[in-house]
């Protein structure tokens, strides 16, 4: 009798359960909802190269030994703006240097 009572109360209890009350959404809502995500997120990547394509340079120089260095806060990329004659004569110089 008490084996039978439980098997009727659970399949009750599992009756009374669905997916939306345990929280759990449809699989074909989940794909929806996954293509929607995909499409922000490329969307939002897409929106943030053009806003850093728009954005102006804006440079910083600092002082290194005898370089000057300049610094593009955009692209964080440097080079050197000035140094000595006999620095800019040597070719690893003369690549880093602004162009």
């Amino acid at each position: 009798m008490r084996k039978s009572l439980l098997v009727v109360a659970v399949c009750t209890a599992m009756l009374g359960c669905n997916a939306d009350t345990l929280g759990y959404i449809e699989k074909g809502k989940y794909d929806v909802l996954q293509k929607q995500l995909e499409k922000s997120e490329a969307d939002l990547k897409t929106a943030q190269q053009q806003i850093s394509e728009c954005q102006a340079h804006k440079y910083q120089i600092y002082k290194s030994g005898w370089r000057t260095w300049r610094l593009d806060t955009v692209t964080g990329q440097t080079c050197i703006l000035l140094t000595s004659e006999a620095d800019w004569k040597k070719p690893e110089t003369t690549a880093q240097g602004c162009f």
